[in-house]
Formats: structure tokens, sequence, C-alpha cells
């Protein structure tokens, strides 16, 4: 009699279990990995990137790189500073992207700063970031 209540007790168990694991199976598995990594049994996650993925700063650049190089006819002085800004930004964030050096931000408006961005762009175009 012991022996039939045991197989019983067993059965349902098992019936609970696999229960469980069907219904619970996603929030089971993330317990579990969570104790893992906090046991350090299971690798943390790899690092994600902070900013933006690097195809929507690629095409940023592109059309950035457009507008500054063929300005409009009759566009204020304004809105072409404005664009080489944004197009000097754009250009630092993708050097952030790829981990490259950005010196482009720290030189003021002139010739040096001009020959830096043609150099960035060289540097990403290198790393395979095709910006024309």
């Amino acid at each position: 009699m012991l022996l039939g209540i045991l197989t019983v007790l067993a059965c349902t168990a098992m019936f609970v279990a696999v229960l469980s694991v069907v219904f619970y199976g996603d929030a089971i598995v993330r317990v579990m990995v969570r104790l893992g990594r906090a046991l350090r049994i299971v690798a943390p996650p790899p690092p994600t990137a902070a900013g933006p993925p690097i195809g929507i700063l690629s095409a940023d650049l592109r059309r950035l790189r457009m507008a500054t190089l063929h300005p409009t006819p009759g566009q204020p002085q304004v809105r072409r500073v404005a664009t080489l800004a944004a197009y000097d930004d754009a250009l630092g964030d993708a050097c952030a992207a790829l981990g490259l050096p950005d010196t482009l931000s720290a030189l003021p408006p002139g010739p040096d700063r001009e020959a830096e961005r043609l150099r960035v762009e060289w540097l990403l175009h290198e790393q395979g970031l095709d910006v024309a």
C-alpha cells in the first residue's frame, strides 16, 4: 500500500514539474541564468553599443556629406555652417562607434579642421565605413 502511495506521489510530482516547465519555461530559464551569473558559472552578456547602429550612422554621414558638398542655391550661410557642424558631429559619432580617435571636435574652424575632416573620412573608409 505504501508503495502505491509513493508511486502516485512521484507521478503527480513529475506531472507538476512538466507542466511548470511548459508554462513557466522562460521564467525558469531567466532565473537559472541570473543565478548562474551570480555564481559566476555563466558568462555575462556581451556589452551593447550605447549609440545608434553603424548603418544609421553611415546613412547620416552620406546624407550630411552630400548636403555639405552640394548646398542648395540661395541657402543661408548659417544653414551651411550648421550642416557642416552636424557632419562633424556625425563623423565623431562614427569614430566613437568604431573605437577610433577623434580629434576633429577639438579643432577650431579653419584649414586644420578641414584637413582633419579628410583624415577622419579616410580612417572611416579604411575601417570599411564608406561615407561617399
